[in-house]
């Protein structure tokens, strides 16, 4: 078989794979309860899901974040309900430090960064603003709690300041190309006796 059918052959056979891997690594990027879903986030909470935006007014670019805020500065977090009757149940937020997220009351209160206390939003959104003063790794919880005794939780974890590894799919692509081209050389430099 020639060497070049050898390498399109192999490209042919990694490439499916290359697409199929880049699509699944992107789905376990979702971190927490907070899900990619075409242009918004939605955070999962209870059998309900909010939709979710980052904001930080200062920065450069102003683009809205899901998981990661690019520095540090002023922050602004927005939730928007997708259901009709969390606008009768409370809701609040914290941001807490990882270190210390477990379901524990007391020991999340002592890991309290900042804190919007549970109350109602009968239009169905709101936000909270607040001042990461340095980059670190944080926790965002968000709670639910209806009249009839629902208590739902949804946590995330989020960055300010700091960028995350994410394998793009170009890179997957580019790699899956440079294997075939190794592979391409390497046969083409064997030794004359070695060939078939």
């Amino acid at each position: 078989m020639p060497r070049r059918r050898i390498a399109q052959r192999l490209v042919e056979t990694l490439l499916p794979a290359v697409l199929v891997a880049s699509g699944v690594v992107h789905s376990a990027l979702a971190r927490g309860d907070l899900l990619p879903d075409k242009d918004s986030c939605v955070l999962k909470i209870g059998p309900e899901i909010i939709y979710f935006a980052g904001y930080q007014p200062g920065a450069a670019q102003q683009k809205k974040f899901c998981e990661d805020a690019p520095q540090s500065g002023e922050t602004i977090f927005v939730f928007d309900y997708a259901a009709p009757e969390l606008r009768e149940m409370k809701a609040g937020f914290r941001i807490l430090l990882p270190s210390e997220t477990s379901e524990d009351e007391p020991s999340s209160e002592s890991a309290t960064v900042a804190a919007l206390p549970p109350q109602i939003y009968p239009k169905g959104t709101f936000s909270f603003a607040h001042v990461f003063a340095q980059p670190g790794d944080f926790v965002g919880v968000v709670t639910i709690d209806g009249a009839a005794g629902e208590h739902w939780t949804a946590r995330f974890p989020f960055s300010v300041g700091k960028r995350r590894f994410e394998i793009s799919p170009y890179y997957l692509i580019g790699a899956a190309g440079l294997l075939a081209f190794v592979l391409f050389v390497s046969s083409r430099s064997k030794p004359a006796g070695v060939r078939r």
